[in-house]
């Protein structure tokens, strides 16, 4: 049984109220020594939301209260010019996670975010059964439709055209991922309309446009 999540990514650091010292790598020679000291401070944070895995940014948006979301908006809009909105207000990273049995076999990679959406829609779209791009961030991941499944490769640093040998690594059928994908497009609307209520009670002009920006939902 799959199961899609809808993500942003949400830096702990970033968001917290207190200031917490990071180990030094210098501190630290061996690097796996460094990772574990700097999980440990991470743990301490507590922002009353988790993510989808121990050692992850990725927040499912619906696990995200109003409280918590106007205090990421309010942290986001400090580093915007609002005269410059249009220009300046950023999609939200993350996008996607796929899961089958509980376990996580796909989730966005560097540059990767919210409105990557469209690119899991093109793979119901797509009427070949020639290997496509998905584009979630880089590493990139391919996939082919064959007979009612959607099948998909690893994560690769080449690009479709250089790639001569993908392999299937595992395969879902394909409208079960369809009825996951419709209800990831409601909760993404319903997100916006949230980020869109906080935008007003904050008393933020063209709060409807920046949701918009922020979530790629038009």
């Amino acid at each position: 049984m799959i199961k899609l999540i809808n993500t942003i990514e949400v830096s702990p650091l970033k968001y917290s109220k207190e200031e917490y010292e990071l180990p030094e790598a210098s501190d630290y020679p061996d690097a796996d020594d460094w990772y574990r000291k700097w999980e440990e401070v991470i743990s301490k944070l507590d922002l009353g939301f988790h993510t989808i895995k121990k050692d992850s940014y990725l927040v499912d948006i619906k696990t995200i209260d109003e409280e918590n979301l106007q205090m990421i908006l309010e942290t986001n809009l400090q580093e915007i010019d609002l005269e410059k909105f249009e220009d300046e207000v950023p999609i939200f990273d993350g996008g996607i996670v796929l899961t089958q049995n509980d376990k996580i076999l796909i989730e966005p990679s560097c540059c990767g975010d919210i409105g990557n959406i469209d690119e899991w829609q093109r793979i119901l779209d797509n009427k070949t059964s020639d290997w496509s791009d998905l584009w979630i961030g880089h590493p990139w991941i391919f996939y082919r439709k064959q007979n009612g499944k959607v099948q998909f490769s690893d994560y690769s640093d080449l690009n479709l055209k250089e790639f001569t040998d993908i392999k299937v690594i595992f395969e879902v059928d394909e409208f079960e991922l369809k009825n996951e994908l419709d209800k990831m497009k409601k909760h993404q609307i319903k997100f916006k309309h949230r980020i869109t209520e906080i935008l007003k009670k904050m008393k933020i002009d063209n709060a409807e446009k920046i949701s918009e920006l922020m979530t790629g939902v038009k």
